[in-house]
Formats: structure tokens, sequence, C-alpha cells
């Protein structure tokens, strides 16, 4: 089209150039609200997720719990229990009121019932990780009415230990669990032969095993132990650490309480020829 026809239709004032630009700054601002009402949409949907998994995490710490606690009621209700060698916990209770309790990881689902079933409600602290994956075993094991120290040697693992060696010095026994919470399995960490040594309390080793359990694919092997059972639960003889003990003599005790914790497994049934046990 000729240029002359077009500037007689073009209102005095108008620019070709700027009538573009003003097209495109109306264009990029509609596709900007555009861009915002998504992103509005997507952090309201994100925000509605978010509660949404808030409320069923908080309704699984409230359910869970008591759930794992009923089962493991039905569980050690159903089981035939023995129990072996109970006098060593007799001698040390006679002998200094308390005593600390060690156990491999993957023994924690019957401990804390055996322990309430033998020695009724007499006071106990025993240690947890402070992670959020451990909340859900606190609020179980906040049932069987201990007291409860969070920690780990990742996460205020100096307060924890003062914390316990407090505790076991005013009377209370402790349950602890020497090779965790991260391994290896089957090895002792250095914390239970000093919790010994700085209260002078003496350690029990104790395990156990039924003939209806099953050993989940984790770190530890952790026994799930089943319904209508037969359950062997073993004490070994008190290891004792006097304030006095050297270091090298820890190492050589904290040998000596792995091969008790060792033979104690044995002794109730576990098969430790099998590779898997290990």
């Amino acid at each position: 089209m000729p240029q002359f026809f077009l500037r007689s239709r073009l209102e005095p004032g108008f620019s070709i150039k700027g009538f573009s630009q003003r097209a495109i700054h109306r264009s990029s601002r509609e596709s900007q609200h555009q861009i915002d009402q998504c992103a509005s949409a997507f952090l309201c949907g994100f925000q509605t997720h978010t509660d949404t998994m808030r409320s069923i995490e908080k309704l699984l710490l409230n359910i869970l719990p008591w759930t794992g606690y009923l089962i493991l009621k039905l569980i050690g209700a159903t089981q035939q229990t023995r129990v072996v060698n109970l006098a060593a916990v007799t001698r040390v209770f006679a002998e200094h009121g308390c005593a600390i309790f060690a156990f491999w990881h993957n023994r924690l689902m019957m401990i804390p019932y055996i322990y309430r079933r033998l020695f009724g409600m007499k006071d106990i602290v025993t240690l947890i990780s402070s992670s959020r994956d451990g909340e859900y075993f606190v609020r179980a094991l906040r049932l069987f009415r201990p007291y409860i120290v969070r920690g780990s040697s990742t996460r205020g693992g100096s307060a924890a230990f003062k914390a316990l060696v407090r505790r076991i010095r005013d009377g209370m026994d402790c349950i602890i669990t020497p090779d965790g919470p991260q391994g290896p399995k089957y090895s002792i960490q250095p914390g239970t032969i000093a919790l010994a040594r700085l209260t002078g309390v003496p350690i029990i080793p104790v395990s156990y095993w039924s003939s209806r359990s099953k050993i989940l694919n984790t770190w530890d092997g952790f026994i799930l132990t089943l319904p209508f059972g037969r359950t062997t639960y073993v004490f070994g003889e008190p290891v004792y650490c006097p304030r006095t003990t050297t270091e090298s003599r820890m190492n050589s005790l904290a040998q000596t309480l792995r091969q008790s914790l060792l033979t104690a497994s044995h002794l109730a049934g576990e098969d430790l020829s099998d590779p898997h046990t290990h």
C-alpha cells in the first residue's frame, strides 16, 4: 500500500513504533499477571498440601504409638516366656540399687516390655535419638513410663550423656544400646563403658530370641517378634568398670561386654553362625 495512503489514515501524532511498544508493554503486563496468578495458585496448593501432610503426621504421631504399645502388650501376652539368669540382676540391685542394661539395637522391640514385666514400675532412664524418626519411638516408649533423654553422637550428645549420668547417680536404671543409633551392628561404642565408670554402676548384658521372629532388612537386622512364639530372655554376668579404670582397661571391658552380649544372644537361640546376623 502506498506510504501516502497510510499517512492519510493515521491520526495526527500517531507513531507506528510507539504503538508497537505500547502493545508489547501491555502484552507483557498481561503475561506477568497470568504468571502471578499461576504462581499464587501453585503456592496456595503447595501450602494446602503442606498443611495436609502436617495434619496427617500429627494424626500418625497420636495413633501409631498407642497402636504399637497395644501390639507389644498383645505379643507379650501370647508368648511363652523363659528368663535365664535373673539372679544376676537381683545381686546387682542388692549391691548398687540400680543397673545399666545393655542390649543390641535390633532388640529394641521387646526390652521395654520385659523390663516392666519383671521389675514393675522401677525408675528407668533411656537415651533416644533426637532425630525426627525418633519421635515415633519416643511416644510409644513413653507409654512404658521411662525417663527419656533426647540426643545422639551428632546432636546434643554431650548434654544427653551428662543427663544420663545424673539420672543413674540418682538411682535410676538405664537401658542403652551400645551399637546404636547407627552402628556398626554388634559393636560397642565407648559411651556405654564410660557411663559405668562415671557412675560406678555395673552393666548387665541382656538379649532375647523368639521362635516366631522376622529379621528386617535394616542396618541392624531389626528383629520383629511375632505373637504366639516361645521367647527366651537371657541376662549375662555383670560387667564392672570402677571409676579408677584406665583407658586400655576400658577397651578390654568393651570387648568383654560385646562377647557377653553375643553369648546371651546365642543362649537365647539366635544362630550366630548365620552371616546375616553379623
